[in-house]
């Protein structure tokens, strides 16, 4: 007798011999019990999972002589027939071959006659997404209303590629892979029953070389017997499977956590010169980071599919840091995966990547690190509201010059050099309706000055402070004491332009009137436009107490005049027009017209930008 494969030679006989699939195992029993056979199965799934294998016991079910039973004899004379292939009510259809219309009309020219001397017709049709489209379509009518006592089962890999119109017209159960050490169960008995010394761990390693295939892994045990005889040590195996050393892997993912570049670079070499692909190595150290995350989880979980000894020293390397390092190396380590594919010298990725993972911090410096980060937040917070409190101290904390948008170090100006940032002189008096300003309560008295005070002084630096130091300063607002209140105003229309324009554009025209501890009182050129903004007070105080770095009640009054009415040109010293203040006026008598303020208030609308008629293109709207 020829000699026949592990693989026929142990296929199951019936359902208990069936690895896995407890899913549909127990369905298609009680199906056989209660008499309830429906009339088209579809079994799907990885390749090796057990179809065409269910698919002949569900036969030998219904046509056993004692049948039908769910655990018919393998002995039984309608059995051996099936499992021979020379059944005449059991005809197992290859529908890679047999694509055609013509193949199907056969079929179904063949069901119409009664089983005999079986007690059921059955068609095994294997790879049925293989027929063609009109094949489908002729078996139609048939598969939906089959003469009596009649069966089609219907196995694929691809149940995808059948139509819609077949697939509702089957009962469908889906097999799923098969755990890695249910294989290496099934393997070691068939390996008792060959006489074949092999470790558990060879086991194992077969076991996922097949991919939760029960089929592909007894292949594979076969070729090892064929290699090194009724004696297999480990070593073979890994030669014939082409495996990686667990240890190297081991000693790799130990060097990162330790933090010995070295040592990685050394293992992954020798794992190189054996003939391991650095793709193919990347991946399994994404595999063995995957274990020692799930170890340092839930140790006792089973989920780590690994030798006693193997999970022992898993473990050991999996105590020596936190999870939340060991998931930041998994990250690390697949986004430099995907290089690999397209990089000229994937080893050198690869190295590259261990060297990283060596270099990577444990989670307490991350912390250390980011509790300075948040302490230096709190000091520029604390320091950044210019004149702090009742005693009219200013800031210790060092100050960039500019404003919020972060113009710092230009010659010691602010943001601009617009008029409007400077202190006020007799042309920005003409447009003020308000009486004369008072600086706040919490500013310093200062002695009047005979010059201008600039907008922004030249910060002081603190000795020996970095570039970087006063880098992070300027996105703090800081105000010397003697800024002017429009100066803090046109700061802080930049600094909240950023977070809410269309809030701080109804600002457009106002100003501000005083500033006190904690307390802003802010001028709106229109009233209707200060009805509306009280509705919105709380998003204003959010992003001005951010501003100042500490918390501000806001108070929104109507300028004198805020009816609408036209207010006069603004002319310079020299009696000649100002291009700047002719603009904002501009844009004040559009703030101030009534139908404008009308359709916000109706349209509850806000305004993201004023353009004047020379800015518009020829395109817009008015």
């Amino acid at each position: 007798m020829s000699y026949q494969v592990i693989a026929r030679k142990y296929r199951p006989l019936t359902f208990d011999d069936v690895v896995g699939q407890a899913h549909v195992k127990t369905p298609l029993r009680n199906a056989i019990r209660s008499g309830r056979i429906p009339h088209a199965l579809l079994l799907t799934g990885p390749r090796g999972t057990g179809k065409t294998t269910l698919a002949r016991i569900v036969a030998c079910c219904l046509n056993a002589d004692k049948g039908p039973t769910e655990t018919p004899s393998p002995e039984d004379p309608a059995c051996l027939e099936i499992r021979a292939g020379t059944s005449t009510d059991v005809q197992e259809v290859d529908a890679a071959s047999r694509t055609s219309v013509d193949d199907m009309r056969e079929v179904i020219d063949s069901i119409r006659y009664a089983a005999a001397p079986g007690k059921w017709r059955i068609f095994i049709v294997d790879e049925v997404h293989m027929l063609s489209t009109p094949a489908f379509n002729a078996l139609l009518k048939t598969l939906e209303e089959p003469p009596p006592q009649s069966l089609f089962i219907f196995c694929t890999t691809n149940p995808e590629k059948i139509p819609f119109t077949v697939l509702s017209r089957c009962q469908r159960y889906d097999l799923r892979r098969i755990a890695t050490a249910e294989v290496a169960t099934a393997l070691a008995e068939i390996a008792t029953a060959e006489g074949i010394e092999i470790s558990r761990q060879s086991l194992l390693a077969v076991a996922r070389a097949g991919d939760g295939s029960m089929r592909d892994a007894q292949t594979l045990l076969d070729q090892l017997i064929a290699f090194g005889g009724t004696q297999i040590d480990d070593d073979r195996v890994a030669d014939v499977l082409d495996l990686i050393d667990r240890q190297l892997l081991i000693r790799i993912m130990t060097a990162c956590i330790d933090g010995d570049a070295a040592s990685g670079l050394e293992a992954a070499r020798q794992a190189f010169d054996s003939g391991v692909d650095a793709k193919r190595l990347g991946a399994e150290l994404l595999a063995t980071i995957r274990d020692l995350v799930v170890l340092r989880v839930s140790p006792e979980s089973g989920l780590v599919e690994a030798s006693d000894a193997e999970l022992e020293a898993l473990r050991q390397v999996a105590n020596q840091t936190e999870e939340a390092r060991l998931r930041r190396m998994f990250r690390a380590l697949l986004r430099e995966q995907e290089d690999l594919a397209w990089a000229p010298d994937p080893y050198a990725v690869l190295e590259m990547a261990v060297i990283r993972l060596a270099g990577m911090p444990a989670g307490d410096q991350v912390e250390a690190l980011l509790a300075r980060i948040d302490a230096l937040e709190r000091n520029l917070a604390g320091g950044s509201g210019g004149s702090g409190g009742p005693s009219g101290g200013r800031a210790t904390q060092p100050r960039a010059t500019g404003g919020a948008d972060g113009n710092a170090r230009q010659g010691g100006r602010g943001r601009s050099a617009t008029p409007a940032q400077e202190t006020p002189t007799a042309e920005s008096k003409a447009d003020e309706p308000a009486p004369e300003r008072t600086r706040p309560t919490s500013a310093p008295v200062a002695e009047p000055l005979a010059v201008p005070v600039p907008v922004a002084p030249v910060a002081t630096q603190p000795e020996g402070a970095s570039e970087p130091e006063m880098a992070v300063a300027t996105s703090a607002p800081a105000f010397d004491g003697e800024a002017s209140l429009d100066t803090i105003f046109d700061r802080l229309r930049a600094f909240g332009q950023d977070r809410n324009r269309g809030l701080f554009a109804a600002l457009e025209g106002g100003r501000l009137l005083d500033r006190s501890a904690g307390k802003l009182r802010i001028g709106i050129s229109s009233s209707t436009a200060v009805r509306r903004l009280d509705q919105r007070t709380g998003e204003l105080e959010d992003i001005c107490t951010e501003f100042f770095g500490e918390s501000v009640r806001i108070q929104l009054v109507a300028l004198p005049g805020a009816g609408g009415k036209a207010t006069p040109a603004v002319q310079t010293a020299d009696n000649e027009p100002d291009v700047a203040a002719a603009a904002r006026k501009q844009r004040q008598d559009a703030l101030q017209h009534e139908a404008v303020n009308d359709a916000l208030e109706v349209l509850r609308a806000e305004i993201l930008e004023i353009k004047p008629n020379a800015e518009r293109q020829p395109g817009d709207h008015a």
